[in-house]
């Protein structure tokens, strides 16, 4: 059995964020280069989180409400699970809403993207993701005891 002694060492939450436009493009995870406008499933990897980082908390904003789209439907997740901190959520209105943490070590995941605008293609629209995250067993300070 071992003795423990009360944790001293405290790092800040790390922020990560991604923004884009309707007609931006990047490349999937197919290895395509795909837009955010088009109906169908568009995946993407647009946060590299380290190895060992937990997801603590982030959101979703739709910045500049999305047109054109009757629905643009968003999932945020990793390969494990599209939807680990976000099931597919309609982001059409302006607005924010909330990643769920799960606790989960990312083992190295990428987080992941899922926009899935339905019926037609987005014609306007901005939307941010933010992510917030702690390295398991990265310390930058010593709290005094």
């Amino acid at each position: 059995m071992a003795k423990l002694t009360a944790s001293r060492g405290a790092q800040p939450v790390m922020l990560a964020e991604f923004t884009f436009n309707f007609d931006d493009t990047m490349v999937d995870v197919n290895g395509a280069t795909k837009d955010f406008k088009t109906v169908g499933s568009n995946v993407f990897e647009p946060i590299n989180l380290p190895n060992g980082a937990v997801v603590v908390g982030g959101e979703v904003i739709t910045e500049t409400a999305i047109t054109g789209s009757t629905a643009y439907n968003i999932s945020v997740g990793d390969s494990a699970s599209a939807t680990r901190y976000l099931g597919a959520t309609d982001r059409v209105a302006a607005g924010r809403t909330p990643l769920v943490p799960t606790g989960h070590r990312t083992e190295g995941k990428n987080l992941r993207v899922t926009v899935a605008p339905t019926v037609a293609a987005a014609t306007a629209g901005k939307v941010t993701v933010r992510v917030q995250y702690i390295t398991e067993g990265r310390v930058c300070e010593v709290n005094p005891s």
